[in-house]
């Protein structure tokens, strides 16, 4: 027999085969109405604008973000010269580390998290013990296994490498010719007895120093946003409607845990938002790690962020 004589039912062959991959492949992308409710929850596109500060009058201020910007990557403010919120905060590394637990002049108990996005959080650190940017900058700047620095080096290392910045900012620095170069209310017992030693106006005015530090590093802070995922760009072709390119961004196992993720699996419990964060806190289950500390999480948090 001819091949001629096979091709009408060969055709055919192929057109079936043709429709029922078009099928699987537009299938995997439809969404019920709930479904793309909450897929657009989830959108980055659906970020609203940054919400205000009220408690740093420099947020959106450029000159003050330019400034953090620089204390940010400034090793010398630490206690070997050797650390910067940067040493943690990698921007290639979307602004964390990439290691289990953080490492400064000492190591910590807790893995870095990064500061992308932190604008829009209640709530900062793991356990929550602070409520605003400039007061998460200023945490690990004190920490004894952080930065390990304290107030008065912090000052006289402003004044001598940014007194151009500091000033056009917040006018004129006070005189720190007579004060130690290592004080402030740390662990580091000599830096506590000449902090203790300070009269209260020079404790004021070097902590101003040191808040408006926190408070410019918050301003550069601000402007780390979170990008477009192929997440992102998923919801954003299946709004549109364009399941063929939906179809080319997420493969079918992504696709197929996406539904789990805001189907059974519940996930958007807690992981909701453009952030996939309901900015809480969670008792998951998890036992504590044998070789750390004992930690008593948001418990020890909630109350350092009362007694402020």
């Amino acid at each position: 027999m001819k091949l001629k004589n096979y091709l009408p039912a060969l055709l055919i062959l192929i057109g079936i085969s043709l429709f029922i991959n078009a099928c699987t492949a537009f299938g995997e992308t439809r969404w019920s109405k709930d479904d793309l409710t909450t897929l657009r929850g989830l959108w980055i596109g659906s970020l609203p604008s940054l919400p205000a500060d009220p408690s740093n009058k420099y947020a959106d201020d450029s000159e003050a973000a330019a400034f953090g910007q620089k204390l940010f990557f400034d090793t010398r403010f630490s206690s070997n010269g050797e650390v910067a919120c940067a040493t943690c905060h990698l921007p290639e590394k979307q602004f964390q580390d990439g290691t289990p637990l953080a490492h400064g002049v000492g190591t910590t108990t807790r893995r870095t998290m990064t500061i992308i996005g932190t604008a829009y959080s209640p709530w900062l650190f793991w356990d929550g013990r602070k409520d605003s940017q400039w007061a998460q900058a200023l945490g690990p700047m004190e920490s004894a296994v952080e930065h390990g620095g304290n107030r008065t080096l912090y000052a006289h290392l402003v004044a001598e490498y940014y007194a151009d910045e500091y000033t056009a900012l917040f006018g004129p620095l006070p005189d720190l010719s007579s004060l130690p170069l290592n004080a402030g209310p740390v662990a580091d017992p000599e830096a506590a007895v000449n902090w203790d030693a300070m009269s209260p106006q020079d404790k004021e005015a070097v902590t101003r120093i040191y808040v408006n530090m926190g408070k410019s590093i918050a301003a550069y802070e601000r402007h780390l946003i979170p990008g477009e995922s192929r997440f992102d760009q998923y919801v954003d072709a299946v709004l549109k409607e364009d399941y063929k390119s939906a179809n080319q961004i997420l493969t079918s196992d992504e696709i197929a845990g996406l539904k789990l993720f805001i189907g059974e699996a519940h996930c958007t419990n807690c992981h909701n938002g453009p952030l996939f964060t309901n900015n809480d806190f969670h008792n998951t289950g998890v036992p504590s790690t044998q070789d750390l500390p004992e930690d008593a999480g948001r418990a020890k948090g909630a109350r350092a962020s009362r007694c402020r």
